[in-house]
């Protein structure tokens, strides 16, 4: 939970700070934009991708980044990038993604479903990950220990007579006291580690118009 508010708390300094899209044959008319998994070198900058369909991309150059300070790693990402040549590319900007792991409802002293903006939940087509689309409210603070925190919560597991089994999520949510004076939009990942055939993912996402209740079929 400390990373994930530690990284929340970055990506919405970090997020909406460029533009990404643009009319015409400006620099950025061919820019591609994935969800990836990426992959840092020895000195901490990141060398290679692969995205959720399954392409693998060499950076070059290598992109180091302010966020991604473990060597020889492999982090979350959305990546953007211009023309892919022999699957060798060169990176715009990679921006973190927060990862998500369900934890039991046990495991929260308190749970917390403060509200968020929702706009999209889908599953990667590699079918690792739920990739969630939140608008979280923030404003600035003279408390630099107030943060937001994300999770996602594992209510129950119950097993069908098909042999399935049904998950029920839900997203945690801490507001934590921080200001809503303006929205930042921010990209989550929930890993589908230990989801098999037949399994199904129920999330329930409290947000400021309502619950949202969505169900993947695995």
């Amino acid at each position: 939970m400390t990373i994930v508010t530690a990284l929340v708390s970055l990506l919405i300094v970090t997020a909406c700070d460029h533009d990404f899209y643009e009319t015409g044959d400006g620099e950025l008319s061919y820019l591609h934009t994935d969800f990836v998994e990426a992959k840092t070198n020895e000195f901490s900058a990141f060398t290679s991708a692969t995205t959720d369909d399954g392409t693998q991309l060499t950076l070059k150059p290598a992109v180091k980044t302010l966020w991604a300070k473990s060597a020889d790693s492999t982090y979350r990402a959305i990546l953007y990038y211009n023309k892919v040549e022999n699957g060798v590319t060169s990176s715009f900007a990679i921006n973190p993604v927060a990862v998500l792991h369900p934890r039991l409802a046990l495991d929260f002293p308190t749970i917390h479903t403060d509200p968020v903006g929702f706009e999209s939940v889908w599953m990667s087509k590699n079918r690792k990950y739920l990739n969630l689309t939140l608008n979280l409210k923030t404003g600035k603070t003279d408390n630099k220990k107030i943060v937001q925190a994300l999770s996602i919560v594992c209510d129950s597991i119950k097993k069908q007579p098909s042999g399935g089994r049904n998950f029920y999520l839900r997203l945690y949510h801490h507001q934590n006291g921080v200001p809503e004076y303006y929205s930042k939009r921010i990209f989550t990942s929930i890993p589908l580690d230990g989801i098999k055939q037949m399994d199904t993912i129920y999330l329930n996402i409290n947000t400021y118009k309502g619950q949202v209740s969505k169900h993947f079929a695995y």
